[in-house]
This record gives C-alpha cells, structure tokens and sequence, in this order.
C-alpha cells in the first residue's frame, strides 16, 4: 500500500521503463511533484531512473494487454488518484480504461504518433483503445507544435482539446562533460574535428552517412553511441574506410543526464530521419538528440526538413538532402565552430526554451486538476 500523504496522489504509465528520466517524463513528473502530487509510476519492469526523483515517486507494475486490464480494473485502488496520465501509445489503453470507470481526470504525453508506416506492431483492437484513452483524456501533450495537428488527426482529438508542446530538452541543462577528459578516456586527439552521433543505428537514421563521412572526409573523427543496433551492421561499420576514426559506443549511460554530458566530446552533431512516415518528417524539437546536441552547445547537421529550418535560421546548424553534402556540411560548420557553438546556446534558450514550456505545462496540469491558482 502506497503510503498516504495529504499531498494527494498521480498515477503516470511508461511504455518503456528506461523512459523515466527522458525529458518530457522528467517534466511531467516534476510537474506533478511541484503541484502537491505523490506519484505511482507504472512500467513492466524497474525504471532505474525512477530513484532521481525520490522517495514520492513509488514504482508500480503494469502490463500492456487485455488480461492485465481484466484482473485489475475494477480495483478500488485507482479512485485514490487525482489524476492519471500515460505516454504513447500503449499506455493509454489502460488509462483511458481506468479513467472512464473510475471517473478520474487523465493526460496524454504523446511522445510517439504511431500512425501511417509507424503504426508499430499493436493489434488494431488495441489501436482503438489507446485512441479512445487519448481523446477522453483532458489534456495532451506534444513535444513540438510541429506534431499538434498530426496528433489531433491520429487521435480524433475534438477542436477544443488542449494540446500543448514541451520539448525533448530538459528544462535545466545537465552540465557538460569535461571535452577532454572524455576524449582522453576514448583515445580520441583532443585536436580531432568530432562528428557526433546517438540512438539506433539504422540505415533510416544516417547509419550508411557515418560510413559515407568517415570514407570521404579526410581526418573526421566520429563517435557514436549506438544502442538495439544489429551486432552485424555496427560491426560492419567497423570495418569501413576511415574506420580506425571511428568511436563505437555500445553500452547504455547510467542516466539521460549522463548521456547529454559525454555528448560534450563532439564538435558536430548528425541528426538524420529518413523515413517516410509522417512523425518522421515532422520531427523539430520531439528529437532527442537534436535537443541534446544543440543543449551542450553543439552545431548540427540534419536532414532536410521543415521542422529543422529553424536550425539555418539561427546559425546553428546546416541542412542537407544526402550523405554527399556532408563533406561541405561540416567544412561549413568548422569554419565557424565557436560562433555557432554560441548560436547553438541561444537556440537552445529562445527556439527550444524548455523553462518556458514547463511553465506552460506545470499550469496545463493545475487546470485538469481544477487548481487554477496553482497555475503560473
């Protein structure tokens, strides 16, 4: 039993538990916390990350199918909370279920639109439920105004809907990792020029750019964290021309924090998205690494779109249609590395402006809880 305080009590469902420390969870929850709310965070398995915001937050144990739901629903125990929210797009078959029996307020925090070509492996009969729990919700959340219009269209949201937008940056910035100790541990030159690179390692996300960049850009170090990443493709990689400049990182950093800071080593960040489904073409600020590049100061290299012109616009980054622009890309960005490092800063403050969104949010969650005044 969850220990009661006066404070009153959330429930908050994540479809994956390494989620619990990304950044629009760590908002959402924080938000939570800073309203009066205990929060019971559900996952399918130990959220690690859970432990950072202390002993208010309590992890509890969910499952994302129909049988879980059948055992557990009718319990008493979801009427003691305030409120109920979930991430995309599981999660939001169960609390929208639970809401509608029990009557509670909910949230949807849309990380992911799964529709068009990622419409994932879910079961049409589950589709449909998860929709329904993001239109009966009271609230939405969208991680770049971009995403709004798809989300509403996706989930039939009706006109007067709230949505929101807060990004995937954190509202305050982890510090940056020592640059060069964090070469030094790598064998990276301190002096190297440093393309940068994280998340799966896919031909849809610039895998074959890394091996196109190494090949034709003499002297380009690149260091990627890579995780899920087929052992065969990582490992043909290693073998590419250039290849003895290459940083292949494999294990999983111990925070989302601590994954920001050790992106401080590369001079150059590559954001690439090439897949044809919708949410991948209307990415903007729901990119993590973008974020993380363009928070711990670092220039960026993407893929041509507009929901990345912003980018060009603040001098901070330079897009591209194909792996054969990269070279002049970063010759670009290396001319002028120390003014749009600073460009990056300040696009991170005005363009992205994670505090100003929080704000935005914390007052979003304060009105489906009926607390106008907690509102800021």
């Amino acid at each position: 039993r969850h220990p009661m305080s006066r404070r009153g009590l959330a429930a908050h469902f994540l479809l994956h538990p390494e989620l619990a420390g990304s950044p629009p969870n760590e908002a959402l929850i924080s938000a939570l916390l800073e309203l009066g709310l205990d929060v019971d965070l559900y996952a399918g398995g130990p959220a690690r990350e859970a432990e950072q915001y202390g002993p208010r937050v309590r992890q509890r144990h969910v499952e994302y199918h129909s049988r879980w739901l059948a055992r557990h629903a009718l319990s008493p125990r979801w009427r003691r909370y305030a409120l109920l929210s979930g991430t995309s797009e599981l999660p939001m078959g169960v609390v929208g279920v639970l809401a509608r029996l029990h009557r509670r307020p909910s949230m949807t925090l849309a990380d992911e639109i799964r529709s068009g070509t990622y419409r994932g492996n879910a079961s049409e009969r589950w589709k449909r439920m998860c929709r329904a729990g993001m239109r009966r919700s009271d609230a939405t959340i969208v991680n770049d105004p971009v995403r709004i219009d798809l989300q509403r269209e996706y989930a039939g949201l009706p006109p007067q809907h709230p949505v929101v937008s807060f990004p995937s940056c954190f509202r305050v910035l982890p510090e940056p990792g020592d640059r060069d100790s964090l070469r030094a541990a790598r064998g990276i030159p301190q002096e190297a020029l440093v393309l940068g690179y994280s998340g799966l390692l896919s031909e849809a996300t610039g895998g074959l750019w890394l091996a196109d960049a190494l090949a034709s850009i003499d002297g380009l170090h690149v260091w990627a964290s890579v995780l899920g990443s087929d052992p065969l493709v990582a490992g043909l990689l290693q073998r590419v021309r250039g290849a003895e400049r290459l940083h292949l990182e494999t294990e999983r950093s111990p925070s989302w924090h601590a994954a920001w800071s050790k992106a401080a080593l590369a001079d150059v960040g590559l954001v690439v998205y090439l897949q044809d489904a919708q949410a991948f073409r209307n990415v903007g600020v729901a990119s993590n690494r973008l974020c993380m590049f363009l928070g711990m100061g670092i220039p960026v290299i993407a893929s041509r779109q507009p929901s990345f012109e912003f980018l060009e616009r603040y001098e901070c980054g330079r897009l591209v249609d194909r792996a054969e622009d990269l070279p002049a890309a970063v010759e670009a960005i290396a001319a002028r590395l120390p003014a749009m490092r600073a460009n990056a800063l300040r696009c991170t403050r005005e363009h992205i402006a994670a505090p100003l969104r929080y704000e935005t949010l914390r007052a979003t969650i304060a009105r489906v809880l009926g607390r106008e005044e907690a509102a800021v």
